[in-house]
């Protein structure tokens, strides 16, 4: 039979090392399972900002290195496997993934989030990117639509603006969603242009070459390059809980922990961007950690 362990915590993300971290230092042994890489979400950004203890012009892989160095430190046991199923047994919990399966006393449930895909109908073979980092060479003097409007979206669009021609920012709200310093940027921005209160409507390409990208709502123009566009969505988050189905109840992908929504099994705790939250921030996800990992190891 396999160990025991006393803390299994899923998601390597701010929520989940921070849980980890808290939990270890208390005397636990603590298993940590992350389906693709250290920092989550955040490990993917441009830039890592409002963070207390963020380094000024930290990019999302770097502050992902801090992670895995506290991981690290700490001695915690971590695990490359993609979690498919949660089960109640008598001695705690059983944790599938694709290669495994694991028991723990206790559980931690930090697997955070994923952006949303476009609801559109794309042409075969044309690729959406979500993230800038990478892409600095792909979008040299290219022409860039990114479709979202709040802070993740508008730093993506201000770091892509350091190396694009032209950078067409649409979102469906009547004004910018993100905070009022992006703002600022973004409108002082020569090369970027604002499309409030649109949506994409339709992507036109030539092969994997996107030509077209036409909106509707307010601005009903159509934006054309034939040398080639690339397009960037941020509309929003859907939670990473494929395999929390028929274990918890889920709302939008996430799961809600007000009472009377989730009765959570004595020794199960959520923390970071997979609960339903107002505000979703590595300050809140690092607190929802802390707490929880103080909480496993009472």
């Amino acid at each position: 039979m396999q160990e025991l362990h006393d803390l299994i915590v899923i998601g390597a993300g701010p929520a989940g090392v921070s849980a980890a971290v808290y939990a270890k230092s208390r005397g636990l042994n603590v298993l940590i399972l992350e389906a693709e890489a250290v920092g989550g979400l955040i490990g993917k950004v441009s830039k890592v900002s409002h963070f207390a203890s963020a380094i000024v012009d930290e990019t999302g892989p770097e502050f992902a290195q801090r992670l895995q160095a506290q991981i690290d430190a700490a001695g915690i046991k971590l695990l490359y496997e993609r979690v498919t199923a949660v089960k109640k047994i008598p001695e705690g919990y059983l944790v599938l993934s694709e290669q495994n399966e694991h028991r723990a006393a206790k559980l931690i449930i930090a697997s955070g989030a994923h952006p949303k895909e476009l609801p559109l109908e794309l042409p075969e073979a044309v690729e959406i990117q979500h993230w800038a980092l990478g892409q600095e060479a792909a979008v040299k003097d290219k022409l860039v639509v990114v479709n979202g409007g709040s802070d993740g979206a508008a730093k993506e669009a201000l770091y892509l603006a350091r190396f694009a021609r032209e950078i067409h920012l649409v979102q469906d709200q009547a004004e910018l969603m993100c905070i009022a310093e992006f703002k600022a940027e973004l409108l002082a921005n020569p090369k970027i242009q604002i499309h409030c209160g649109s949506t994409l409507a339709e992507i036109k390409a030539d092969g994997s070459k996107i030509t077209s990208v036409r909106l509707q709502g307010k601005d009903s123009s159509t934006i054309t390059d034939p040398a080639g566009i690339l397009v960037f969505a941020q509309i929003g988050l859907a939670g990473n809980s494929d395999f929390l189905e028929g274990f918890l109840n889920l709302e939008n992908s996430f799961v809600p922990t007000e009472a009377g929504k989730n009765e959570l099994p004595e020794g199960l705790w959520l923390a970071g961007d997979i609960k339903v939250k107002t505000v979703r921030q590595v300050a809140t996800a690092v607190a929802d950690g802390c707490l929880a990992g103080i909480a496993a190891a009472r």
